[in-house]
């Protein structure tokens, strides 16, 4: 389950993040899931919600957008949207293509609420 170690590196960057920015009550993190990333969205959900109450003592939302994968034909330069593993281009009928979108986890956006800003948050 390796949804778990990327959760702990996420809430360790937001952390950071929110730290270097002068703390606050974390309420909302959003995240990008592509859909080549290889990430289960319920086992991320899972595990975000197991350990983010272990950083943040105070309830925090996580939003999960999940990205379709995008690629691009390499021969013509078509973009298009992959649909059921097809790795071929649909102007041309041909490969090689450019994963362009799809392939990440990432972090979007952090809402912190910095008035009524707690500390003590795990390290």
């Amino acid at each position: 389950m390796h949804e778990r170690s990327l959760v702990q590196t996420l809430l360790n960057q937001v952390q950071q993040i929110v730290a270097d920015d002068g703390g606050g009550v974390v309420k909302e993190i959003q995240v990008q899931v592509g859909d080549l990333s290889g990430v289960e969205p319920l086992l991320f959900e899972s595990a975000f919600t197991e350990l983010a109450r272990e950083w943040f003592p105070q309830e925090c939302r996580l939003v999960l957008d999940i990205v379709p994968v995008k690629a691009e034909c390499r021969l013509c330069g078509q973009c298009f949207e992959v649909q059921d593993n097809e790795f071929l281009c649909p102007a041309c009928g041909t490969g090689p293509v450019e994963v362009i979108q799809g392939d990440q986890v990432k972090l979007m956006s952090i809402t912190v609420d910095s008035e009524n800003s707690v500390s003590g948050a795990k390290s």
